[in-house]
């Protein structure tokens, strides 16, 4: 589990087509635009379940390039990272925590256990 100092935000910006963050404890994350996008789990994105069992299923069209272009980043709370796309999107919003877990750094991929073996 992260520590709180992993999962503080020092500062996020876009450069270039990636969300760059700064975490508390200095370690720097790089999420490239498309699959950052594509882990959207807003309820356009991925759906939504009612109170009463029914469910909403995602909206299915089909993305333009520029919908994986970052454009701008801002913090929720002490909890999130919301994306502007390029597109427009920005329901979505990213738990820190997930974020710092999923870190696609050499270091960070290295440090998770596989899974599976």
């Amino acid at each position: 589990m992260a520590t709180s100092s992993e999962t503080r935000v020092r500062q996020a910006v876009v450069v270039g087509g990636e969300v760059v963050v700064v975490w508390g404890d200095g370690h720097e994350s790089y999420y490239p635009g498309a699959p950052l996008r594509k882990a959207c789990s807003c309820a356009a994105c991925k759906g939504e379940q009612h109170l009463f069992g029914r469910a909403t299923l995602p909206t299915l069209k089909s993305l333009r390039p520029e919908a994986f272009s970052p454009v701008s980043v801002r913090l929720v709370g002490n909890y999130g990272l919301q994306v502007v796309w390029g597109d427009g999107h920005d329901h979505g919003i990213y738990n820190l925590a997930d974020l710092r877990a999923a870190c696609p750094c050499a270091a960070c991929v290295a440090a998770r256990p596989r899974s599976g073996s």
